[in-house]
């Protein structure tokens, strides 16, 4: 299902986008869920050790701790990857999250020979050289194992929303991460898209034929291991 405020975001720019074709949610793995459900437990057991009779009031509190941990999650859970006709959106959809900005990103400033799926997310993340809470890495470090789609794109300021249309200004590129156990068709339907833009080189191939990369989490092993990455010592971001 297309997010509402992926629809309106797609509506806004609908010059750069287009209409949304399909969503995706960050894929967080299971330690996320595993903690917050080990702490429902534990307040569970803690509220049932309290002597006296408050069963309806030991009920009622697992029950708001229940929804206020599930609205955590979800709220954690948030960002999402939304492919478009001619382009892609990338960020949260709850509005009014502070310093959470959402990427929209036409499909002819994508380098398609950069778009890879790793074997890992937040080993690509921590490969790459920035933290996994970095804007444009959507991404867990408990995750671990969770496939991410890797690909390089305009710098990522520039392409925040809500954008200018037209040329963007020649700046160094970014580097965006989305983890997803469906990152192989995410970047499928990424290529498709930009196909249809005409902005693939002749003779292309997917990179791997889209198959997961191992990575190591090795800062040195990036530009070895990631396409579009650069050395340490070099520019971009």
């Amino acid at each position: 299902m297309i997010p509402l405020r992926a629809r309106l975001i797609a509506g806004r720019h609908q010059e750069i986008v287009g209409r949304p074709v399909k969503s995706w949610r960050v894929g967080a793995g299971p330690l996320l869920p595993a903690v917050l459900l080990a702490v429902l437990v534990l307040v569970g057991i803690l509220l049932v050790l309290v002597p006296g009779d408050h069963l309806a009031l030991t009920v009622g509190l697992m029950v708001v701790l229940a929804l206020i941990l599930l609205g955590a999650y979800l709220v954690t859970v948030d960002a999402r990857l939304v492919v478009c006709e001619r382009g892609l959106i990338m960020g949260r959809m709850v509005p009014g999250l502070p310093l959470s900005p959402t990427y929209v990103i036409a499909g002819r400033e994508i380098d398609p020979r950069t778009i890879c799926v790793v074997a890992d997310g937040a080993k690509a993340a921590q490969e790459l050289g920035m933290p996994f809470f970095f804007f444009q890495y959507k991404t867990f470090p408990g995750a671990l194992g969770v496939p991410a789609l890797v690909f390089n794109g305009p710098w990522g300021a520039d392409v925040s929303a809500p954008r200018r249309s037209g040329p963007l200004p020649p700046r160094d590129k970014s580097l965006f991460i989305f983890s997803q156990r469906r990152a192989a068709d995410i970047a499928d339907q990424m290529l498709r898209m930009i196909g249809r833009e005409g902005a693939i080189p002749p003779g292309f191939a997917p990179h791997g034929g889209l198959q997961p990369i191992p990575v190591t989490g090795r800062r040195q092993d990036a530009v070895s291991q990631i396409p579009g990455a650069w050395a340490p010592e070099a520019g971009g971001r």
